[in-house]
């Protein structure tokens, strides 16, 4: 009783305060409630455990693992809180009553904590509120960042929450110090089945715990989704809510993507001119200088008296252009499903940004059904959607709430035992156990209200593989199926499937092929040729984005750059990308936060939507280029693969009248002529291999380009003319006349080297030539180059390479060659690929040594073999390369390699 008078009098005196309107703080008043320094000998304490502590119990929370006070490491001062891990988890709370709360206050609590590396457990501080008895207030629990360390020595760090006491009966905050395993802390995929990874050993210290009552801080913008386009002006709202302000300083940091401090400024806010929007509230207006087109993230430290009091983050975006308005590509769309409902108000207006027509959003989820959430709030959503001409998918991810209590209800009826009944509540067979009164009038309803904006549904979450390794969702998805079916006409619901796994059996119509990111780009048109040749009914690609953490930034933007341009080149119908965009929960409010990636996938979308894949343009040797055709305006995508050519090009290409450059994020550069009497312009490909668009350019001229090829790209190694046949199109609306030279690698012979040409609007040039090359010519890519004289409606003139593979249809040969101390040691296997035997001589020579020979013979079909060559007495300072080959017995046919000694 005491502990409630008490508490109820120190609220009573605040609101006193409040109501004569006192807000200055006192000079000597301290903000920080509580400090633990853990530097108790000085007070007395002997014990290895520090005062006020104690250890949690529990599931999970071995008896025999402990913490202890510790002088081996300190944040300051000698001491820290020493927690050592001996398999399971370990949890330490700082006692109720400790640290009294005001209703409406607001709280900073921190800690500092230093770990060994830990693959797997992870440092955790965690805060609620609890009654004058210590029963916890669940809905006041507020979790840090998890934390571990991922190398010696790393510097320690500091963990914190922003907190509130918005709950009339809480009388004081607990802390708790903790380092949890996997099974504390990470979701359960598989349910009861899930396996967790522990860490046996390992240590954690805690040190300098501070609770400070602080000011509510809130940074917003002006802008939806903190998105500025290139003309707005960039500005800030900052609003402060306390009971005193007067003492109270801050210091605005901006970042860059890559981490860099490109803006700082410190000093006192100027509160006193601020906007008052109330009682202890105030607003201030902070504008933020001119920045260039890219992601930032905005830091705002709010200290009292040189003490820590609170911070806030947000990010911003700022575009390269002002976002006029875009007619969106039916191809594009993003998936919303972990978007939460409190940040679904903003989606059409940021799906109008990036340039897209569909959006997957989950009606049914773990935290409710759309119509029990807000149901008018949909509607409207749903309206703007379809003025916007953007589509969205109605996704049922999980069962919500209602549907999980009915059904445990009806299990637990129909169970014998007393125990609750276990399951896993994202466990959609449950269906099948259930009645149909049990979820049917629930979907009967959803489908009923909505159904003139949503005819495109998916059951199950983006990825999952429950169709493949549960028998039992077919036949959940058929019972579904049907009861769509009673409302809907050939209803278009969607099944999710991973891409590793094969389709097979009876397959719905529809079909959301998840593709993982162990496929590489390149590999994405094999899968989208697969599911064409199926003959679905709706085919729709999920593009997934490799984890930054893991593979960094650039890694993470060039690959998903790659996996777009490759999949439109498949004309793929569908491709989904999750929307690079977050609602973070910050006590009360809920904070936009858009992620660099946003303006990647808007980029993506605005350039290449609508746009059709008109054919792979021969640029140079290491670049990939794609031809898109957008009304009759050419759109190149290309970069550097790295293999094959110099890791910085500088091209001299022939790409129109005003060709601009445009990258990732954005930013269009012009071109220029390097004189006024040359077409080509240079084309700088950097080394970072990242995509870049070259937009303007002139499309006939460049699907010319694209359609000079060779009839048969493999030419026989053999020692004898091979003919081959020169073709190319007109891509032009009038007849072309002009000339074409070819330039051969040094050695060959071409016959013949030039032709004339003179061709109607799509008439496709067919010549014959022959081709000779020396007997020692080494396998591999070769390159012819062709420089073009075309005549239409203006002069133009290019040089693009040719590329044809030397080799052999039927045989294939591999070497490895290494030193092993004065000897060189050469190994040859040799594999016939045809479907006779073969009969060669294999050879292997190094510069300054007798040739030395293999026979083989009778080598049947599909058969390998290895040939061994040892050359001795090799100065280790000679050559570092080895020929290596194998010559038909009898006939033409030979096959030459170069490799390096290793």
């Amino acid at each position: 009783m005491r502990k409630r008078f008490t508490h109820c009098l120190a609220f009573a005196a605040v609101m006193l305060l409040n109501c004569v309107g006192i807000f200055a703080q006192p000079a000597n008043a301290s903000r920080v409630l509580r400090t633990i320094d853990f530097e108790e000998r000085r007070l007395g304490n002997t014990e290895e455990l520090p005062m006020h502590w104690s250890k949690v119990v529990g599931a999970g929370l071995p008896h025999y693992v402990n913490g202890h006070l510790a002088t081996d490491q300190a944040h300051s001062g000698k001491f820290s809180f020493r927690f050592d891990l001996n398999g399971g988890s370990l949890i330490y709370r700082y006692d109720a009553g400790q640290i009294p709360v005001s209703l409406g206050a607001h709280y900073h609590v921190e800690t500092w904590v230093r770990t060994t590396v830990l693959a797997n457990a992870r440092a955790r501080l965690t805060t609620y509120m609890v009654d004058a008895d210590g029963h916890p207030f669940n809905d006041t629990i507020r979790k840090s960042d998890l934390y571990a360390a991922t190398a010696e020595n790393e510097p320690w760090k500091l963990l914190t929450i922003e907190t509130a006491d918005n709950e009339p009966r809480a009388a004081s905050l607990v802390v708790e110090l903790a380092v949890l395993q996997p099974a504390q802390y990470a979701g359960a995929p598989l349910g009861q089945r899930t396996l967790y990874d522990q860490d046996i050993q390992g240590s954690a210290w805690f040190d300098d715990v501070s609770v400070s009552q602080v000011p509510r801080v809130t940074i917003t913008t002006d802008r939806p989704a903190n998105i500025f386009r290139h003309n707005d002006p960039l500005q800030l709202h900052v609003d402060v809510s306390d009971r005193f302000t007067d003492d109270l300083s801050a210091q605005l940091v901006i970042t860059d993507a890559v981490g860099r401090t490109i803006y700082q400024r410190s000093g006192a806010p100027e509160l006193s001119k601020a906007e008052r929007l109330g009682p202890g509230e105030k607003r201030m207006t902070m504008m933020l200088p001119a920045l260039p087109t890219g992601w930032y993230q905005i830091s705002l430290l709010m200290t009292s008296q040189g003490q820590r009091v609170g911070s806030r983050t947000m990010s911003i975006i700022r575009l390269a252009d002002n976002a006029d308005p875009f007619n969106p590509d039916g191809r594009f769309g993003v998936i919303a499903t972990d978007l939460p409902f409190e940040g679904w108000s903003k989606l059409p207006e940021l799906l109008s940004l990036l340039g897209v027509s569909r959006v997957k959003l989950a009606v049914w989820s773990s935290a409710g059904d759309v119509e029990q959430l807000d149901p008018l709030a949909f509607d409207q959503m749903l309206v703007r959607f379809e003025e916007l001409r953007i589509q969205p998918t109605a996704c049922l991810v999980n069962m919500p709430p209602s549907i999980v209590n009915i059904l445990r209800a009806r299990l637990q009826k129909q169970s014998s035992s007393l125990e609750p009944i276990k399951f896993d509540e994202k466990d959609w067979t449950l269906l099948l156990k259930a009645k149909s009164e049990d979820w049917q009038p629930q979907l009967a309803y959803l489908l009923a209200r909505h159904a003139a904006h949503l005819d495109r549904w998916q059951l199950g979450e983006d990825g999952s593989d429950a169709f493949v390794v549960q028998p039992a969702m077919r036949e959940v998805y058929n019972r579904v199926y049907a009861e769509f079916s009673k409302l809907i006409p050939q209803p278009d619901l969607a099944m999710p499937w991973p891409a590793w796994y094969e389709l097979e059996g009876e397959l719905p119509a529809t079909i959301a092929l998840s593709v993982p990111t162990s496929v590489l780009p390149s590999q994405l048109p094999l899968y989208i040729d697969d599911l064409h040749k199926r003959d679905r009914q709706h085919l729709s690609i999920t593009l997934q984005i490799l984890d930054r953490g893991v593979y960094g930034r650039k890694t993470q933007i060039r690959d998903l750059a790659q996996r777009v341009i490759y999949a439109l080149s498949a004309d793929a119908n569908r491709i989904d990308i999750p929307l690079s965009f977050t609602v973070q929960r910050e006590m009360d409010d809920y904070i936009d936060q858009p992620q660099e990636m946003f303006m990647i996938v808007r980029t993506l979308m605005r350039t290449l939507g609508n746009a059709k894949f008109r054919g792979r343009v021969p640029i140079a040797e290491g670049v990939e280029s794609f031809l898109f055709d957008r009304d009759g305006q050419g759109i190149l995508a290309l970069w550097n693969t790295g293999h094959g050519g110099p890791a910085m090009q500088s091209l001299a290409i022939n790409l129109g009248d005003r060709p601009a450059r445009l990258d990732l994020w954005g930013n269009l550069t012009p071109l220029m002529h390097p004189r006024a009497d040359q077409d080509s312009v240079r084309v700088d490909v950097g080394s970072d291999d990242l995509p870049i668009f070259i937009v303007g350019v002139d499309a006939n001229m460049l699907k010319l380009r694209a359609s000079v090829a060779l009839d048969h790209p493999l030419v026989e190694s053999s020692f004898k003319p091979h003919t081959r046949h020169l073709l190319f199109t007109n891509p032009y609306k009038q007849a072309v006349t002009g000339s074409v030279r070819l330039h051969a690698p040094q050695g060959w012979n071409l016959v013949p080297t030039s032709f004339n040409f003179s061709l109607n609007p799509g008439e496709t040039f067919d010549r014959e030539l022959t081709i000779e090359f020396p007997y020692n010519s080494f396998a591999g890519v070769k390159t012819l180059q062709a420089q073009f004289d075309v005549q239409s409606d203006r002069a133009t003139s290019f040089t693009m390479p040719i590329t044809l593979q030397l080799g052999l249809s039927d045989v294939g040969m591999q070497t490895t060659a290494i030193r092993n101390g004065n000897d060189v040691i050469v190994q040859q296997v040799v594999q016939n690929y045809g479907d006779k035997p073969i009969d060669y001589t294999a050879f292997a020579i190094l510069p300054g040594q007798s040739r030395q020979e293999r026979l083989i013979t009778n080598l049947g079909a599909g058969r390998t073999t290895i040939k061994r060559y040892r050359f001795t007495n090799i100065d280790p300072k000679s050559t570092s390369k080895v020929r290596v080959g194998i010559k038909e017995i009898e006939g033409t046919r030979i096959l030459n390699d170069e490799v390096d000694v290793q």
